[in-house]
């Protein structure tokens, strides 16, 4: 049997404890040690001019931020976009503004990523609805503070909003993107995939405890991203669809406002040090998504409008088709995922 005192009190659950901190400890101040460095990689400029008259763009997360930035580019350029989002008072007043300075208009949907049902009756209103989709922007994400929290489907927030939710959308859409080939998947990565790790798949499942370190979920769930890409993409090759990731860089946008204590205090640090604005930190999403360079480019990850390296697991091709046939079973798609990637 367990001796819980010892456990909890003795030696080996104080050198347990003090083990815990440090690994914590030396992430966290990789974590700042990466950011630091990405403040001082160029600021990569999109100088396409292509226009993207005639074709239809979803934006997640669209309404603030660097999601602002993209729509009011992309409206600038014809496109047909629409903002999917969960905040529609907030997406409404982006919409108005983006009229006002391109005079195009905003399709506007809700989109809950943190839940499945929502997921679904987005992904059908499109289906239904538009009779093409050219490019699929995964932008929207989170960064939680000190207290997780569990999702209505009983997954870590942070971990099906910035990655399960997005890979539902994009499995549900995939008809559309093919049948409007050549068309865009471009997903929302981070530099901080390389300090990620995919372990995090096999402890998140229903019923288990979130990670209570916020850095750690968001490195992994950035990982978790960048394996998504490159599985999809090797799967899709044959079909006229391209899949890439790409870093923003370091944004001076509102998400440490949305994050609490010491994640909050972390990230205005790091924005405080010369982040980027959120125009210059979408710049690298609007060149994935709109020009001719990067048309056959796919499974490849970017960060300031030119290819970046990325970490030896995300290179690890068998571990990228782990996270994506895992995931398939994490959002409830294995009766339809082989008919969804046409294999």
């Amino acid at each position: 049997s367990i001796n819980m005192k010892q456990e909890s009190g003795g030696p080996s659950g104080f050198f347990l404890l003090l083990r815990v901190t440090l690994t914590q400890f030396a992430l966290w101040v990789a974590t700042g040690t990466l950011c630091v460095l990405a403040l001082f990689v160029r600021k990569g400029v999109c100088k396409s001019k292509a226009s993207m008259e005639g074709k239809a763009v979803i934006v997640t997360g669209g309404s603030s931020g660097t999601h602002s930035s993209h729509s009011k580019d992309l409206c600038r350029r014809k496109a047909r976009v629409i903002i999917a989002c969960c905040d529609l008072n907030e997406a409404k007043s982006a919409a108005q503004e983006i009229f006002e300075e391109t005079q195009q208009p905003v399709i506007i949907k809700h989109l809950d990523l943190a839940s499945f049902k929502s997921v679904r009756a987005f992904a059908e209103d499109i289906v239904r609805t538009e009779p093409r989709l050219d490019v699929l922007i995964n932008n929207a994400g989170v960064v939680l503070g000190d207290k997780t929290k569990l999702t209505e489907d009983g997954y870590e927030e942070a971990f099906q909003v910035n990655y399960l939710g997005h890979f539902l959308l994009t499995m549900l859409l995939l008809d559309l993107l093919t049948e409007s080939a050549p068309s865009r998947v471009i997903n929302v990565s981070s530099v901080l995939h390389h300090l990620g790790s995919a372990d995090h798949f096999e402890d998140r499942v229903k019923g288990r405890h979130p990670m209570r370190d916020p850095v750690a979920s968001y490195c992994n769930n950035k990982l978790a991203m960048l394996l998504f890409t490159r599985a999809l993409a090797h799967k899709l090759k044959h079909y006229g669809v391209t899949v890439n990731a790409l870093h923003p860089g370091i944004c001076n946008t509102h998400i440490a406002d949305h994050s609490t204590g010491l994640v909050s205090s972390f990230f205005h640090f790091i924005q405080a040090l010369g982040g980027k604005t959120a125009r210059e930190g979408a710049q690298t999403s609007i060149f994935l998504a709109v020009d001719p360079k990067v048309a056959k480019e796919t499974g490849k990850y970017f960060s300031d409008c030119r290819r970046h390296w990325i970490s030896w697991r995300a290179k690890d091709r068998a571990l990228a088709d782990k996270v994506f046939w895992k995931s398939v079973g994490l959002v409830h798609l294995e009766d339809s995922a082989n008919q969804l990637i046409k294999a």
